[in-house]
């Protein structure tokens, strides 16, 4: 059985590969074949390590220059909390605003569930209305 503490390496490779492209491809190592991740309606469409990557793509394609920052990180049991600052570069369609150019941050609080050593499920709380004044303010 895993400790927490591999749990939350594994999570923090998870963010430096996916999120921040080092290697996409350790999704397929680290995610559950299930996975998911509530309140996103790609969940309903997508599971496993395809759903992850597609979450970290679709994020990319508005935001081509992302660059997620791993404030805090900490493991109890087969759970993972961590903060983390997503910063980018509005450069897609988002909220129906077409780019801005503008340089954005978005901070979010996410509890992780893992499963047999692999990211099983995750909950996410992020300040989208503070992201959607960044990208339609005047």
């Amino acid at each position: 059985m895993p400790t927490p503490e591999e749990h939350e390496r594994r999570l923090e490779t998870l963010y430096e590969g996916v999120w921040n492209g080092a290697d996409p491809d350790v999704a397929d190592e680290l995610v559950a074949p299930d996975y998911l991740i509530h309140d996103r309606d790609l969940a309903a469409q997508l599971r496993g390590p395809d759903l992850y990557r597609a979450l970290a793509d679709g994020t990319r394609e508005v935001f081509p220059d992302m660059r997620l920052t791993v404030e805090d990180v900490f493991g109890a049991g087969d759970r993972v909390a961590a903060r983390w600052t997503m910063t980018g570069t509005h450069e897609g369609s988002l909220f129906g605003e077409e780019p801005t150019g503008r340089e954005v941050q978005l901070p979010a609080v996410e509890i992780n569930r893992f499963e047999d050593g692999l990211l099983a499920e995750t909950w996410t709380q992020s300040d989208m209305l503070g992201l959607r004044q960044q990208v339609t303010e005047e």
